[in-house]
């Protein structure tokens, strides 16, 4: 597991832009994020997380890897561990219009190398998005799950 903030940059593909031909991301390991930066991540979600649920998954993930173009946030990726044999990617999100233009693929490569020679990397996707973490080197296994739509809700 790394602890210490790291910084890679790497240039993403050409952008429809008169003001840029090219557009760099800035990716870091454990870098900062603002819990009010997550909000346009959320905003399609059918049960959005409240901004202390956001923020707490901040503070709980053992991982958080940031990419910035300009110094906004357009993507990033969280995941916890055991620290010695399991991770489990919680979360992978690129804003809509970053999308195809290699961000999610550098994330993971990033979350992938930090977890290196563990047992297992785990994530939960939807079918859709199989294919691409196929990609990536990721198999499809059998597995069980709760899903709760009113987390982070008064239960009465």
């Amino acid at each position: 597991m790394q602890s210490a903030e790291k910084s890679s940059s790497r240039t993403s593909n050409r952008q429809k832009s008169t003001q840029k031909d090219e557009s760099m991301i800035d990716y870091k390991i454990n870098g900062r994020i603002i819990t009010n930066e997550l909000n346009t991540f959320f905003q399609n979600w059918k049960s959005p997380p409240s901004t202390e649920t956001r923020s707490k998954l901040l503070t709980g993930s053992d991982l958080v890897i940031t990419a910035r173009e300009d110094g906004r946030l357009v993507g990033f990726l969280t995941a916890i561990s055991d620290g010695a044999m399991h991770a489990f990617i919680t979360l992978l999100e690129v804003l809509e219009s970053h999308q195809n233009k290699g961000i999610g693929k550098h994330l993971m490569e990033l979350a992938i190398s930090n977890f290196k020679g563990y047992y297992d990397i785990v994530l939960i996707t939807d079918p859709d998005k199989g294919e691409f973490y196929k990609k990536l080197g990721f198999r499809e296994i059998y597995g069980m799950h709760i899903r709760d739509f009113t987390y982070g809700k008064d239960k009465k």
